[in-house]
């Protein structure tokens, strides 16, 4: 499927108005909107974006990363029950690392900054987690666009990323610098950092 120009055009338009954020911490304000499967784009105000663009060596721009929530799996066609507001509070407020790539990046990024503990492999000690969780809700902002067609909605998500190129998306995206400083963040989530075992290790 192609996705309808008309409907990304729309899509694109909501996610990159910043003008419709709300703050990570009173999500969701619509609830009737959080109940659908959808799009989001998540924001990062002055502070959050100082901190997040060191790594790189050039200041991120405000809206930072974007996906989808309850799309019908591709390969296994699949039909998820998943909707906004499951995806963002359950995954990428209050998951772990391994529970969204947009929480993984945050992690990643944010691992010296907060002084974040590992656990074991790929998962964050109970505080460190806890620190994640409350730095996102202190420092960024999101915007969810409700779109009920589960079976295109994957579709209808790479369209929408390809318009507005979110810095920290990674799959089925084009080479950056960025993205590349970034690959090398995230891989050392996945380990214990020598000489740094939490007491829940």
């Amino acid at each position: 499927m192609i996705a309808d120009s008309t409907v990304v055009d729309r899509l694109v338009a909501r996610l990159t108005d910043r003008g419709n954020t709300e703050p990570a911490a009173r999500f969701p304000t619509d609830r009737v909107a959080a109940g659908c499967p959808g799009l989001y784009s998540w924001w990062a105000g002055d502070d959050a974006l100082t901190v997040l663009s060191a790594p790189f060596g050039i200041r991120l721009p405000p809206l930072i990363y974007a996906g989808q929530a309850g799309a019908t799996s591709i390969r296994a066609r699949r039909t998820r029950s998943a909707t906004l507001g499951s995806r963002i509070r359950t995954n990428h407020l209050n998951g772990n690392v391994g529970s969204s790539t947009f929480r993984k990046t945050l992690t990643a990024i944010l691992f010296e900054p907060l002084g974040l503990l590992l656990s074991g492999p790929g998962c964050l000690d109970t505080a460190s987690n806890a620190a994640v969780s409350d730095w996102m809700r202190s420092h960024l902002h999101l915007i969810i666009a409700p779109y009920s067609d589960r079976e295109h909605l994957a579709e209808v998500e790479h369209a929408v990323l390809q318009r507005i190129d979110p810095p920290l998306n990674l799959m089925g995206m084009h080479s950056t610098p960025v993205r590349a400083t970034l690959k090398g963040l995230r891989r050392r989530v996945g380990y214990q950092p020598v000489g740094r075992q939490s007491q829940h290790a």
